[in-house]
């Protein structure tokens, strides 16, 4: 009785010594796999801490884990006693493709303090074929066996604020999580596509938070995922695609050892997945009778017009503000184009729009600067600018109109001969101030008949000149020569080059509405841009190592992270671009920038 009463005491002081120690973790594996072959990779810290951070290649798919065990030992020498704690995290993996990989150290932290352990070298050899396509079988069984069906514990949810709208008027869809159960994370999270819609983000909390909610008099653990404010862009009956969530659950598994209760129980972890049903949302027609200057806006909207001067000489210039303020869809108002007077010269507006995306929908104003220079003296008005919108609040048309300016323009100091500009092109030419074009006047450089040109100072002028120039061409086709003779170096100096070109295709397929293919095609930009400019094979750029490649050559580690993270959106939108998280001119505006800035920073 006297031992046990001593064990317990020193099983329960066990973490507090162990606190002040240094942690150390380590790996193992089998040296050598085959393709379909099972194996354990096992991880052993000498503390109590959670699972350690792993980074598996992508030629290994887990199959479980991480399974926990844990053991005490005491040891007595010499009158000193020992007392050590071991914590065991087995995964159970299988090898895909063969080859030679490693295994990056692991990671755990305890107090502050991270321990790693050493990298793993696994050989995996070639495998019987039909071994491979019956653990391959066995493999999708056990996975699809892992992941379980919600139910009432673990549900998603499309929640729209409204179902019965007009046409351009916003809803709000709230992308919803419930869940009785314990989660450790998620897995894949699959968005709705918003099919019909022109949707703009409502910016959220990254992480997560969630709430307890009461539902249908149950408590839930709820929390927002995403917010979006849609707007319709055609009218019936617009179905929202259902989303999807897999999230991997922890869960507390009953033992019959008492000290598991002590050191925190042991946990297993299982995938579950639930999708939203389909949302309809009934969308009405604008009523008719719209204004003629009415182009689609809806909401509810105000116009202010100013000019920076009222006087001012011929050729200068003065600027005309139309600033439309209010909340709608902003986005998609275009404003209709001022009338001018013949004589001023417009030239295309500077927008400046300031718009904030709420769950009452977008609001905020754009401003259009029209710059205006009159060509002629005289007395002009700027007639009102008009702008209509539909209010769905009283369901009715309203035209808002600007205030009208009186251009005083005195006399400049250009000719009076000028050319008369009507809107924006310069057509119907006339000249002004004289009745008779003469074909040719001043003078005319007549010589007398029988001038010899050779020998004049002419001659040898253009002599010179064409023998300099023939000599500084053969210089330069010289120096292309001896470039072009240097393969690497002018394969570098055409990376950009190359990867503008991928990039219009890009474009291409982006305007065309083929998702898939463009995201295809920047990832073909981008690793062939990396091949070109680091001067190496693209079948031997990763994701792993193009981050070192690019520190060796001084890229900041801030372009580096933003190009691992649209390498891994395009993988990730290329085979569902609906799932995509950007939508799709926003990655190919990131690969431009991205693209550009390592121009600037690979030399």
């Amino acid at each position: 009785m006297i031992r046990f009463w001593i064990l317990a005491i020193q099983i329960i002081i066990l973490p507090f010594v162990a606190t002040g120690q240094k942690v150390n973790i380590t790996g193992e594996a089998p040296n050598v796999v085959k393709v379909g072959e099972r194996f354990r990779l096992v991880y052993k810290v000498d503390a109590k801490t959670d699972a350690p951070h792993i980074k598996l290649p992508d030629a290994f798919t887990v199959l479980s884990g991480p399974g926990v065990s844990q053991s005490t030992s005491i040891q007595i020498v010499n009158g000193r006693q020992n007392t050590s704690l071991n914590l065991t995290f087995t995964y159970v993996l299988v090898a895909d493709e063969p080859g030679d990989y490693n295994i990056p150290p692991a990671e755990v932290e305890k107090d502050g303090a991270t321990a790693k352990s050493g990298s793993i070298n696994i050989e995996v050899l070639k495998g019987d074929p039909s071994q491979k396509q019956a653990q391959s079988q066995q493999n999708n069984t056990a996975q699809q066996q892992q992941v379980k069906k919600g139910g009432t514990d673990f549900f998603v949810r499309v929640q729209i604020s409204r179902n019965n709208i007009y046409q351009g008027e916003h809803l709000v869809a709230t992308l919803k999580l419930y869940t009785r159960l314990s989660l450790a994370g998620f897995e894949d999270i699959r968005f709705p596509s918003f099919s019909g819609f022109f949707n703009q983000e409502i910016e959220t909390p990254q992480q997560i938070s969630l709430q307890r909610e009461n539902v249908n008099g149950q408590i839930y653990q709820t929390g927002v995922i995403k917010k979006y404010v849609l707007f319709p862009q055609r009218d019936g009956k617009l179905t929202i695609d259902p989303f999807e969530v897999e999230a991997v659950v922890r869960e507390r598994v009953r033992s019959n050892d008492p000290f598991d209760d002590f050191f925190g129980g042991r946990y297993r972890r299982y995938t579950i997945k639930d999708e939203s049903p389909k949302t309809t949302v009934t969308v009405k027609s604008l009523p008719a009778g719209a204004p003629a200057s009415f182009n689609g806006a809806v909401g509810n909207f105000s116009l202010e017009t100013s000019v920076d001067k009222t006087k001012l000489k011929a050729n200068e210039s003065l600027t005309l503000k139309v600033k439309l303020t209010g909340e709608g869809n902003l986005k998609l108002v275009d404003l209709p184009k001022p009338g001018f007077p013949g004589d001023f010269e417009v030239y295309d507006p500077k927008v400046k729009p300031m718009i904030r995306v709420t769950p009452s929908g977008a609001r905020g104003s754009i401003t259009y600067e029209y710059l205006l220079i009159p060509r002629h003296e005289g007395t002009f008005e700027l007639d009102p600018v008009t702008f209509s919108y539909f209010n769905p609040a009283t369901r009715q048309y309203k035209t808002l109109k600007g205030q009208s300016f009186n251009i005083e323009v005195g006399k400049g100091d250009g000719s009076q001969s000028a050319m008369v500009v009507s809107n924006y092109s310069k057509q119907d030419v006339s000249n002004i101030g004289t009745d008779i074009r003469f074909i040719q006047s001043g003078n005319l450089g007549l010589k007398p008949m029988n001038t010899i040109f050779f020998g004049t100072s002419l001659f040898w002028l253009i002599y010179i000149l064409g023998l300099g120039l023939t000599i500084i061409v053969l210089l330069i086709r010289r120096k292309k020569i001896k470039e072009n003779a240097d393969q690497l170096r002018m394969r570098t100096k055409k990376a950009s080059k190359v990867s503008k070109k991928r990039l219009k295709t890009a474009a291409k397929e982006l305007k065309a509405g083929n998702d898939g293919a463009m995201y295809e095609a920047i990832l073909k930009a981008i690793w062939g841009y990396l091949a070109d400019k680091l001067t190496i094979d693209a079948a031997s750029l990763t994701r792993d190592n193009v981050g070192d490649m690019l520190k060796e050559q001084g890229v900041p580690a801030e372009i580096i992270e933003k190009l691992i993270k649209l390498i891994d959106d395009c993988e990730f939108a290329r085979y569902a671009p609906s799932a995509a998280q950007s939508d799709s001119k926003t990655v190919y505006n990131d690969a431009a920038d991205i693209i550009g800035k390592l121009e600037k920073q690979i030399k």
